[in-house]
């Protein structure tokens, strides 16, 4: 069976009010992806969301609209989230990836996929455009990714995409800025964005801040990476 696999990230900038970094990534069948998006796209019309759909746009006005967004991701059948966290205070970039931060973070993206793909089945993955350092990460990433997979499963394809224009990736950008936030906790409680938090954990049936019991597919799925 075909997949597509739009990925993103959030908060792995250094910065000290951030301690928590997540990159989170929303699973489909690729003949599904189409009616999907489209539909989604209607949703946030039906909404009154016409521009991007981003986390750092949630707002008390438009609380109740991103809400029916949440909805729209837990009805539809054909979707599935992944998103890992990681403590960025524990990160050794020098011991571990020979000083280089952005080798490392690639490398917890391979974490992310490898554990979701199965034996048989064809993936694209779509990951959200960064400015890299080094312009080789992506390709290096589905050649990983492809030695690791050998004679199982194949990656048809790994290369970005502008979430702007891509509605499946604003809604990867939704999830994986909700659950940053939430293990940041650097929210007011009363904050729009808090609230929004709660409203996902009453949609997930466990707390945001809860991992999930193992790596399985399920359809909110969160894996804490514990570093030594």
């Amino acid at each position: 069976m075909k997949y597509v696999v739009y990925c993103d990230e959030s908060r792995h900038d250094p910065d000290p009010k951030n301690p928590y970094m997540a990159i989170g990534s929303l699973w489909m069948p690729r003949a599904e992806r189409d009616q999907l998006s489209k539909a989604f796209r209607a949703c946030c019309l039906d909404n009154e969301l016409g521009s991007e759909i981003k986390w750092s746009k949630v707002s008390h006005q438009k609380l109740a609209a991103y809400k029916r967004l949440i909805d729209f991701f837990f009805d539809q059948v054909h979707l599935n989230y992944r998103v890992i966290v990681i403590d960025q205070s524990r990160l050794d970039y020098a011991k571990f990836h020979g000083a280089d931060r952005e080798l490392g973070f690639y490398k917890f993206y391979y974490e992310l996929l490898w554990q979701w793909i199965e034996n048989q089945n064809e993936y694209l993955i779509l990951l959200d455009f960064i400015q890299n350092k080094e312009a080789h990460r992506f390709n290096e990433l589905k050649k990983v990714l492809e030695n690791k997979l050998t004679g199982r499963a194949w990656i048809s394809d790994l290369t970005v995409i502008d979430s702007n224009r891509t509605p499946l990736g604003q809604l990867v950008d939704l999830l994986t800025g909700a659950t940053a936030a939430a293990w940041c906790r650097n929210l007011s409680p009363d904050s729009p964005k808090a609230e929004l938090i709660d409203y996902i954990s009453q949609k997930r049936a466990i707390p945001i801040l809860s991992p999930s019991s193992s790596p399985k597919i399920e359809k909110f799925n969160l894996f804490h990476i514990r570093l030594s």
